[in-house]
């Protein structure tokens, strides 16, 4: 199954679930300001939005609005 939803997560976390085996992220776009965060900062606790398509298991029913880090991995580990 597929879900679109918008993700609240620093960058460290955001690469942690692109390369998460746990669902396979289609498409990660960074969402905040592009003026302020030219780059990622893995070592930055800013919290920023992120639009993200993801491919998961059925019985997980469809992931929308918006959703933290841990309660998206809290989803996808149970």
């Amino acid at each position: 199954m597929e879900s679109t939803f918008t993700l609240k997560a620093t960058d460290k976390r955001a690469q942690t679930l692109f390369d998460s085996t746990l669902a396979t992220v289609k498409l990660m776009e960074f969402k905040g300001d592009k003026e302020l965060y030219p780059e990622m900062n893995y070592n930055s606790d800013v919290t920023h939005k992120w639009r993200v398509i993801l491919r998961h298991r059925d019985e997980i029913g469809e992931i929308k609005g918006t959703r933290t880090y841990a309660s998206i991995m809290k989803l996808l580990t149970a």
